[in-house]
């Protein structure tokens, strides 16, 4: 992310950043390694597999064996319903706070935080879309890495969003 800019155009820079925007993108950072995590336990116990139907699970918004398992913690790690429910409400939360970033990325006069933002924008809503499809065929393995590739890139593209309300480029209104 440093790379074409030397230290002293980057503290230059962040005189400029966007407070805000910063903050909404640390938050988006935080959910979405906190999601990645929820995404390796889902596929860690083969919770994809479990429940094939969007938006409810099984009928239900929340599985009626999600919490049948003993110890009642272990429900948590171990219940598959509990688990790709939980993956599916953070998703829905990262998405909420994605689509706030977003709208308030519009405000931003710097086209390269606009930017940053668009592209974390558009690879929200493919990665929301690939784990619908996911889940709807039953994760076979393909469409099951292809999501986690998406998530990869999708934690790339957060954390270029935030960087780019940390240390916005200068713009220039002239051309030439």
């Amino acid at each position: 992310l440093r790379l074409g800019r030397s230290e002293a155009e980057l503290i230059q820079a962040r005189r400029q950043r966007n407070e805000g925007l910063m903050r909404w993108g640390s938050l988006l950072v935080v959910l979405a390694f906190a999601q990645i995590l929820l995404g390796a336990l889902v596929a860690g116990i083969d919770a994809g597999r479990t429940y094939n139907d969007w938006p409810l699970m099984d009928g239900d918004f929340l599985p009626f064996t999600a919490f049948n398992l003993e110890p009642y913690w272990s429900n948590y790690l171990e219940n598959p319903g509990l688990v790709q429910f939980n993956h599916r409400m953070l998703g829905y939360l990262l998405a909420l706070v994605g689509i706030v970033a977003w709208w308030r990325s519009r405000r931003s006069a710097l086209g390269d935080i606009r930017g940053a933002f668009d592209a974390m924008a558009a690879m929200m809503v493919l990665q929301i879309a690939l784990g619908i499809v996911t889940v709807l065929w039953g994760a076979p393995w393909q469409a099951a890495i292809l999501h986690q590739l998406g998530a990869v890139a999708l934690f790339v593209l957060v954390i270029r969003a935030r960087f780019a309300a940390l240390y916005p480029r200068p713009q220039r209104i002239a051309r030439g």
